[in-house]
């Protein structure tokens, strides 16, 4: 996405501004299968085709619908056998791919397949690679990424040697599922203070992660680094951050892959464990020479008054979490972050009850498997057991309020900030919190529920490359009775987007047209 002239996503879309007032919805059919046991994936758009990504206890499906968001056709995907240990789904313009892994006997099997736009295989199944496993061995081994374009995938496995020793396998996939490399490496944390988190591929194959130590237990990182294993060398790399006179939270990467940088980004505070004091981002050269761009800029008043909510002013951004970073075409970026908080019985979750703060647990254990749908609540599978929020056997009621949108150049310095207004809220689940966006070319849209006499409907606020915000009339074609999981939703082309939707403790899907 972006700003400045227009917004550009990954896939740049160059059409009409979405306009509200013109939108039309079409509903499928309820599907009545177990709500608790379902999980789903939207992957796209194929020729008239929608399809739909489901999981049902040991079952997998894909729905094929019309533009109608009839069901034209249900695709069992029997080759996956009952106990498949986890499956991940993955969409590019040309077809879907579908990785699983099933383990038979002492050995686990890491298997992929394409899908076509009617649901169906290509070809059989290709094995991938074969792990054994001892009897006490946790057998979720493999984790798979893929790259912007979607050109790229990489299947990726870590073996504890020790506690905090690693060996780290890669394979990287054509779009195709045809292999281009495998690479290794060792890698070692020097204690319980440091962990490795968020990996991503570039459009290059190029595997990155990064590397964070905190002081101490539930305290803001005081020191990291990015680390690089290139495409075609088994030598890791890597870029240590000055980080001056700041202590970060979730130190989180993005690939400008047009402009050949890395970028990095988190909410900081100027003390080890205090508020939030503003936005931290880096700007690393992909070739891991020169120096890099580090900006901490601090959150004035007039920002902190349109963001605290309920807080006061000096604990405004305490509660927010980061959520979409965008590249814009210029080389600048795009950051967006959303007022997150729990409460149970009277106590309320903050920043540091949040299971998100503190990265990925490395536990003693042979392999490690990494989930990079679980770390911060967007993006990833939909379904029931969400892991947006905090677990909790009492009565839980979910927050998500307003959105701080922030605009930076290529250099990292502020253009321009501002605050989206929502206030929302429901017991026991999230699933109908949060927002999506949709990217028209020239706008963005924020799609989010607002709650009208006990009902969730559908609004929108825009935001154009200035920064002014624009509340939106109600979208039209809301039928009475669907309620909208829209933070699951998919934009499918440039004026599409398909949304899973509850109707009456059962389950369907939304195509909206803008």
């Amino acid at each position: 996405m972006k700003m400045i002239k227009t917004f550009v996503l990954p896939v740049l879309f160059l059409l009409a501004v979405v306009t509200v007032n013109a939108q039309r919805i079409y509903y499928s059919e309820p599907d009545r299968d177990d709500l608790r046991s379902l999980k789903f994936e939207v992957l796209g758009k194929y020729g008239g085709n929608y399809l739909v990504y489901k999981n049902i206890r040991s079952r997998h499906f894909i729905s094929v619908y019309d533009a109608e968001m009839k069901q034209k056709d249900k695709v069992e995907l029997d080759f996956i056998p009952d106990r498949a240990i986890n499956v991940d789904v993955f969409s590019n313009p040309e077809h879907s791919m579908v990785i699983y892994q099933y383990q038979k006997k002492n050995v686990v099997y890491c298997m992929g397949v394409k899908i076509d736009g009617n649901g169906k295989k290509i070809g059989e199944p290709l094995e991938l690679d074969t792990t054994e496993v001892s009897i006490f061995s946790d057998n979720k081994i493999y984790s798979t990424i893929i790259s912007d374009d979607k050109q790229k995938l990489m299947v990726f496995k870590m073996k504890n040697k020790q506690r905090d020793d690693f060996h780290i396998q890669t394979l990287l996939l054509s779009h195709n599922l045809m292999p281009i490399r495998r690479g290794a490496f060792n890698y070692s944390l020097e204690n319980s203070r440091e962990s490795i988190a968020d990996f991503y591929l570039d459009n290059e194959g190029n595997f990155l992660f990064s590397h964070v130590s905190r002081p101490g237990q539930r305290e803001y990182i005081n020191e990291a680094k990015l680390v690089m294993l290139p495409v075609y060398d088994d030598t890791i790399r890597s870029f240590k951050l000055t980080l001056d006179k700041v202590f970060l939270d979730e130190l989180r990467i993005k690939v400008d892959n047009s402009n050949g940088r890395y970028i990095l980004t988190s909410l900081y505070s100027k003390s080890r464990r205090g508020n939030v004091d503003g936005l931290f981002t880096a700007f690393v050269n992909k070739s891991f020479t020169g120096q890099d761009i580090e900006k901490a800029i601090e959150f004035d008043d007039d920002f902190r008054a349109l963001a605290k909510g309920e807080n006061s002013s000096r604990y405004a951004f305490n509660d927010y979490f980061l959520k979409h970073i965008i590249v814009k075409k210029d080389g600048g970026v795009l950051i967006t972050g959303e007022n997150t908080y729990g409460s149970s019985r009277g106590s309320n979750y903050n920043r540091w009850d949040n299971p998100w703060m503190w990265g990925n647990s490395f536990y003693p254990g042979r392999y490690y498997g990494w989930n990079p749908y679980n770390n911060w609540g967007w993006g990833g599978y939909g379904g029931w057991n969400s892991p947006y929020g905090w677990n909790s056997p009492q009565q839980t009621r979910y927050y998500t309020d307003n959105v701080m949108v922030i605009s930076l150049d290529k250099e990292g310095s502020l253009q321009w900030d501002n605050v989206l207004a929502k206030s929302q809220f429901d017991d026991n689940s999230d699933n109908l919190l949060s927002y999506q966006i949709m990217n028209s070319g020239a706008e963005l849209l924020f799609l989010y529920n607002e709650w009208s006499r006990r009902s969730p409907l559908l609004n929108a606020q825009s935001l154009d490359p200035n920064g002014r915000i624009n509340k939106e009339p109600p979208l039209k074609s809301l039928d009475k009775g669907f309620e909208f999981m829209i933070r699951f939703g998919k934009q499918v082309s440039a004026r599409e987007m398909i949304v899973p939707c509850i109707i009456r403790n059962s389950f369907s899907f939304a195509r909206i047209e803008f």
